[in-house]
């Protein structure tokens, strides 16, 4: 009797499993889950390892502005009802850009005729840190967002990277020393496993491409001693003054301002949306580009087609070339084209026509008075935001090493596709050094040594400073080719860089 009442409770021990010996089992067995390393988490670990060095002390306040709300322009479509918007913008307490930067250019221009005419006046040093000559009163002129940030924060930055090298230094077990090139500081998309274990997150900063400091990156594809003389570099500087075509109209919300402009809405008569929403560093190259009437351009990279779309409002280009190298894309960019555009519109669609092209391998020459190469790249904001399409997915990997060279090749083809007194702006969404200045170095060089073009960087720093109420322009960054758009909280626009060139012959 003993024996099967025994077995009777090992029996429902074992079958029926209960609440206590369950628990028992959970508390033995329980495996300590480990936390999922998302996209956007790799991306931020990586921007805090190879942005401080570059920023400084300005990190701090870029990080937090990525991290946050963007803010957006409007552009009015001129092909809908755009008197009715333009009045519901300013009823809404929205800022006019042409008007407001129309006055600051007056107001320059203004100071220099001064300073020509011999009017007696002490140059201070504000009128000189900004390189324009002339007086502007310290009280009529609006602090720039790094002065705003300087004087309002004591924090110190050096202790930035040193907190960074310990953490890229820990996670070295992951990876091994015979994996890094130590000479050239520079990892192949070939030294990658298979597996993706390689990442280039885990690497310290002064031993791969894309995490130095400004000057080493450069390094990471030329000579550090080969000087913009050696490969046919000149810099000219630009003294007309970036300002707004009359056609175009673009609204913001005034600096501080965290308002939302609604959303498109279809006019019913055209069957055109009213406006386009998209980031205000997004106006800075077509403005760049200069586009004069009768122009035809070309839009290497163009989609989703935001840039395009404002080129098209100034009612000025002869005609339109919008390239991408995706047929997904090329549709999303069909779809936004019809969007705004209305068919009865016929003289403007015959002036467009979409391509499906891969802008490495374009055999166009000389065809184009002005070109926009706006390339992929790191696309900081959409890369801290979203986990799907992030180009820091493990799987991604080569493609994110291989892209300064991807971009030069694209911006060598702009540069042949031009022609003789046109006009390239190249582009990125992104704040690294290396795919801004150093693929702008690295395009040269190949112009220099593959080619009998002869063309110049256009040094926009004067000529930017009409814009400098909207946009926060990164100083003293070591920058020698472009101007980049930092963001701020002030006005959560870009990142944005861009580099004029001209083509000479």
């Amino acid at each position: 009797m003993i024996g099967v009442l025994s077995l009777y409770i090992k029996y429902n021990v074992l079958s029926r499993a209960s609440p206590f010996s369950l628990l028992h089992v959970q508390k033995r067995y329980k495996k300590k889950k480990t936390p999922k390393v998302t996209n956007t988490m790799r991306a931020l670990d990586y921007f805090d390892i190879a942005y401080p060095p570059v920023y400084g002390m300005r990190w701090p306040s870029i990080r937090l502005a990525l991290l946050s709300k963007p803010k957006y322009i409007s552009v009015v479509n001129n092909f809908a009802n755009h008197e009715e918007v333009v009045k519901a913008w300013l009823d809404l307490g929205a800022l006019d850009l042409g008007p407001r930067i129309a006055s600051s250019v007056e107001k320059i221009s203004n100071s220099i005729m001064r300073r020509l005419d011999d009017t007696p006046d002490v140059q201070n040093e504000d009128s000189a840190a900004i390189g324009l000559p002339g007086t502007i009163r310290p009280s009529f002129r609006e602090l720039t967002d790094d002065e705003i940030v300087a004087r309002i924060t004591e924090e110190d930055i050096r202790r930035y990277p040193e907190e960074y090298k310990k953490r890229a230094l820990a996670k070295m077990e992951y990876i091994g020393e015979a994996d890094v090139d130590l000479t050239n500081r520079v990892l192949l998309p070939s030294q990658i496993g298979p597996d993706g274990s390689l990442m280039m997150d885990h690497v310290p900063s002064d031993k791969l491409k894309g995490l130095e400091n400004w000057i080493e990156e450069t390094d990471a594809f030329l000579d550090i001693n080969q000087g913009d003389e050696d490969m046919g570099l000149k810099i000219e500087r630009q003294e007309q003054l970036l300002q707004l075509p009359p056609n175009l109209k673009v609204f913001s919300f005034l600096k501080g301002d965290i308002s939302d402009f609604p959303h498109p809405k279809a006019d019913r008569t055209l069957s055109s949306y009213d406006h386009y929403p998209l980031d205000g560093g997004s106006l800075l190259p077509v403005l760049a580009l200069d586009i004069k009437p009768g122009d035809h351009m070309l839009d290497l990279c163009a989609a989703p087609g935001g840039k395009s779309l404002i080129a098209l409002q100034t009612l000025m280009l002869g005609r339109l070339v919008c390239n991408d190298v995706s047929v997904n894309r090329q549709k999303r960019l069909i779809n936004i084209l019809n969007q705004y555009i209305p068919e009865c519109f016929a003289s403007v669609n015959n002036t467009v026509e979409v391509r499906v092209d891969d802008g490495c391998e374009l055999q166009e020459e000389e065809m184009y008075d002005k070109v926009l190469v706006d390339v992929p790249c790191l696309t900081d904001r959409h890369s801290l935001k979203e986990d799907d399409n992030n180009i820091f997915a493990v799987k991604r990997v080569k493609e994110r090493l291989r892209l300064p060279e991807v971009q030069a090749q694209l911006l060598l083809s702009a540069i042949k596709a031009v022609r003789p007194g046109g006009t390239v702006v190249y582009s990125t969404c992104t704040l690294s050094p290396l795919q801004n200045d150093g693929v702008v170095r690295l395009a040269f060089n190949r112009i220099w040594q593959e080619t009998k073009i002869d063309c110049v960087v256009i040094d926009l720093s004067d000529a930017v400073q009409p814009l400098s109420f909207l946009y926060r322009f990164g100083s003293k960054l070591g920058l020698r080719y472009g101007q980049i758009v930092l963001p701020s909280l002030l006005n959560n626009f870009g990142p944005m860089y861009i580099a004029k060139i001209k083509r000479l012959r």
